[in-house]
């Protein structure tokens, strides 16, 4: 593989790894690096990598040898690489590992309506915050940056002595997991003029000569702005699906759609309240039919996920095409009730928080219509809590796949909107669900 090197302003970039011209650190270090991926939250620093003259004594190591500006260091290790690990190996590489915390759990933060806000940094209150779409472009990429400090002695393998320092260090180079095996292409709808990028991950060792499962993603509209892989990084409704973990269980072609913020003022949202198809819609149903004549897509195996916009889209698509989909994970989101009779004989799983004002009330409606139109349906047994262990959540689970049903629907306790897929595509369970299902 030919790797593409470019130059930005002095920064050059290698497959997805931001990388600053030589910078002299001092103290032993030759380069600090960050490592980021996609959470249900956003996306985020996980790592910070701090590359050393000499191979460290992985013995002179601990949690507290290093802070993280405003983040918990939850476990450090040395390895040969600028790579994330959780195991030590002999090398230059310290990889300092940082504690995942969903920013709707935080201290200050409301779970119905999101981050808590400064009044005066924002000009007031942010009335409905977190619970539909918005329209205004803030055009920032997620600050991939970090700011690290060696506040311990740490001794490379030679018997070097490295002394702590107050000196912070500022990452110069990032790297962002699973983001960079995407790659962006350009969709021209012939029937409205209107061009979608969109994202796309084939499986290792892809063939046209074989056929592979279509995981297809629309998220929701804090996507629809100006930064170029929005769709990305504003939760891991796309990165999930082609991580190693999940592509060596579930080999797919993964596409995550965006709706830029430059199509919504020229040819209106996606999807609004008031359940029209739009232009946007036509655009997006042709973009699906033309990748799967573009890829090795398996027919039968078809399945459509999103969140708010996205789930409302993917309504959309399904009551236009009831035949299209296997199966679809549905979050946050909600359509016309009468017209989503159209799919009382799918597959479905459907995730919304109670606090969610339209999802939540919505989709019980829809639910109760496809029970009435002889659709086998079922609940879960009480609501979920969104702080479930993986090992809860499986159970949960397990419970819900135990119901001789077609169409499932859970709720989790308390929450609002957005909280919902911060939690949603992590539940490993309803992902192994989606890929059982065929046509």
């Amino acid at each position: 593989m030919k790797l593409k090197i470019f130059s930005i302003m002095g920064t050059m970039a290698i497959m997805g790894c931001t990388c600053m011209n030589s910078t002299q650190f001092g103290g032993g270090v030759r380069n600090v690096t960050t490592i980021a991926e996609s959470f249900g939250d956003g996306q985020k620093v996980s790592a910070v990598v701090i590359e050393y003259a000499k191979g460290i004594d992985a013995t002179s190591l601990t949690a507290d040898s290093y802070a993280v500006k405003g983040r918990k260091v939850e476990s450090v290790f040395t390895y040969d690489k600028a790579e994330k690990t959780a195991v030590s190996k002999a090398g230059r590489f310290v990889i300092v590992n940082l504690v995942y915390e969903n920013k709707w759990f935080a201290e200050g933060a409301n779970m119905f309506m999101g981050p808590k806000h400064d009044a005066k940094k924002d000009g007031g209150a942010k009335k409905g915050a977190g619970n539909g779409p918005r329209f205004i472009d803030d055009g920032k990429p997620v600050d991939l940056s970090a700011t690290v400090t060696q506040v311990a002695d740490i001794r490379a393998v030679d018997g070097t002595v490295y002394p702590a320092s107050q000196k912070p260090l500022l990452s110069t180079a990032s790297q962002e997991l699973v983001i960079q095996d995407f790659a962006k292409k350009y969709f021209t709808d012939a029937e409205t003029g209107i061009t979608l990028p969109y994202f796309v991950y084939l499986p290792k060792g892809y063939s046209s000569e074989k056929r592979y499962p279509l995981v297809f993603f629309i998220p929701d509209a804090s996507a629809d702005t100006s930064i170029e892989n929005a769709t990305l990084t504003q939760g891991n409704g796309a990165t999930i699906w082609a991580t190693s973990e999940e592509q060596a269980k579930h080999p797919a072609i993964v596409v995550a759609v965006q709706y830029p913020y430059s199509v919504v003022k020229e040819f209106g949202p996606l999807t609004m309240d008031d359940h029209a198809w739009s232009k946007g819609l036509t655009a997006v149903d042709n973009l699906l039919h033309d990748i799967m004549e573009r890829y090795a897509v398996d027919k039968n195996r078809i399945y459509g996920t999103g969140q708010s916009q996205g789930c409302m889209s993917n309504i959309a698509l399904s009551d236009r095409h009831p035949e299209l989909f296997a199966a679809q994970y549905l979050v946050a989101g909600q359509w016309d009730v009468a017209e989503m009779a159209a799919m009382k004989d799918k597959k479905l799983w459907i995730l919304v928080c109670e606090g969610d004002a339209k999802a939540y009330p919505a989709m019980t409606e829809a639910m109760n219509l496809w029970k009435s139109l002889g659709a086998k349906t079922a609940w879960g047994d009480g609501f979920w809590n969104l702080k479930f262990s993986r090992e809860e959540m499986q159970q949960n689970v397990k419970a819900m796949l135990a119901k001789d049903a077609d169409i499932r629907m859970n709720v989790f306790s308390g929450g609002g909107h957005m909280v919902t897929w911060s939690v949603a595509y992590n539940i490993e369970g309803i992902r192994d669900w989606l890929f059982e299902q065929s046509k």
